[in-house]
């Protein structure tokens, strides 16, 4: 609150903006491209430590301790999209730089190097005819002065200031809550960490530097020590410091309301929109009977027949057995050629309405691929509305990532995890975030859900 009295937010917050095409600082938007292609330039080394397996100096790139170790290295396992998102800040970062010298903004403290750099920016980035592999390393040396830059030289180093423009709730006037400005913090950290990374170990030179006298894991400490810990007084310092109160903070607060109900409970209320319990119920009931239609016509072919009798109170599911392709409905070795004997014999007495069979043999059919292929499309679309229904009546939805991994017989890659029990079927989700990084055991979170 006193850092920024006085300062219009809205107008500091608008210098962090992407560049437009057709505005006086067209030239910004293939800096904003290059910064994006450092970053990304910089993650590809982190990868790289693991390849040679120099595992350990990840390990102590991920630490924020000057004299010890991570538990965990730095994570190489992270969707491109989390890139792209954390470059984001670094890319908002210098465009801020650039303007807010221009403007003359109060609180941008910068050094005379600092000044410097950014003057060599936009000289190069407005006539320069460099080649992007040029130009990003000049961006990561630009960069590295920003993240050297201590409180004791001219005030106030830029990321910090930077770091609480990005706490301003833009256009609606506050500032935000930690659980909102955690994970831009944890970005800028992870941006911070790989720059310095490549800075003190370029990837293109990792072979000849494994050779000299100071290794590379040395090479890394030597800078890390110094401007990647919390003993030293520098941006990153401070900024993973707010991180780690803001998570204490958001830890015991209470998220945001967005739902309500009617005093006499049969009318919800999100953001604004009401829905009805009456009418929900009824969708989930037209989306039963539609899932059903379509799997007994579509999908079964059988559609004069109707859904075949199944009494999950008779199936007996052994959660113990695990053996290549078993699951609840396999009872021997003979289950799969009676299933397709059976959808054959479906398939004839509905007259093969996909074209399926392109011949029979004595060994068996040959099935016709472009009919496959529609069958396929068709079955996965009546997956996703199966999907939607586990999700409305099976309580609160795990992550994606749970989701994708729901087996229904044992497989090379792992147990299934849908099984029947007491005349439901039940799956269960399991999830182990750090196994594969860290080679070591975890303890699986499991959840289970019941239809």
């Amino acid at each position: 609150m006193e850092r920024y009295e006085g300062m219009d937010m809205e107008e500091l917050y608008k210098l962090t903006d992407k560049p437009n095409l057709g505005e006086e600082e067209e030239w910004m938007l293939t800096l904003w491209s290059d910064i994006g292609g450092t970053i990304g330039w910089c993650f590809e080394g982190l990868k790289d430590l693991h390849e040679r397996g120099w595992d350990r100096i990840s390990f102590w790139l991920a630490s924020p301790n000057q004299e010890s170790t991570n538990k965990s290295p730095m994570n190489i396992y992270i969707q491109s999209a989390t890139v792209v998102k954390y470059a984001g800040y670094w890319q908002k970062f210098l465009c801020f730089c650039l303007r807010g010298k221009k403007s003359g903004i109060t609180g941008l403290n910068l050094t005379m190097e600092q000044e410097n750099s950014l003057d060599e920016m936009q000289a190069m980035y407005e006539d320069s005819e460099r080649e992007d592999i040029e130009r990003m390393k000049r961006i990561l040396i630009w960069s590295l002065r920003f993240i050297k830059q201590t409180v004791y030289e001219v005030g106030l180093p830029a990321l910090v200031f930077y770091s609480g423009v990005l706490g301003y709730r833009r256009g609606k006037g506050g500032w935000r809550q930690p659980e909102d400005y955690t994970n831009m913090l944890a970005g800028m950290l992870w941006c911070m960490r790989v720059l310095v990374l490549e800075y003190a170990l370029p990837t293109a030179s990792r072979e000849r530097l494994a050779q000299d006298e100071m290794n590379p894991m040395e090479r890394v400490k030597l800078i890390r020590d110094k401007y990647l810990v919390e003993e030293n007084d520098t941006p990153f310092a401070t900024l993973h410091s707010l991180m780690n109160y803001g998570f204490v903070v958001g830890k015991d607060g209470v998220g945001q309301t967005l739902v309500s109900w009617s005093q006499d409970n049969h009318v919800l209320y999100i953001q604004g929109n009401d829905l009805a319990m009456d009418t929900w119920k009824a969708f989930l009931h037209e989306m039963v009977n539609m899932a059903e239609d379509q799997l007994v016509r579509e999908l079964m072919l059988r559609p004069d027949l109707g859904m075949p009798d199944c009494n999950l109170w008779e199936i007996e599911d052994d959660l113990s057995t695990i053996k290549l392709g078993h699951y609840f409905g396999r009872r021997d070795e003979s289950s799969w050629a009676k299933a397709r004997r059976e959808m054959l014999d479906w398939n004839m007495r509905a007259g093969d309405p996909y074209g399926l069979i392109g011949g029979n043999y004595d060994d068996g059919v040959q099935f016709v691929r472009t009919a496959v292929d529609e069958y396929r499309r068709r079955d996965k679309e009546w997956r996703q509305k199966l999907y939607i229904l586990m999700l409305a009546t099976c309580g609160p939805p795990p992550r994606t990532t749970e989701m994708t991994s729901l087996r229904v017989m044992d497989s090379d890659l792992g147990k299934r995890n849908v099984f029947v029990l007491g005349g439901q079927v039940m799956f269960v989700t399991e999830y182990h975030k750090s196994q594969s990084i860290v080679n070591r055991q975890k303890v699986r979170m499991c959840e289970y859900k019941v239809d």
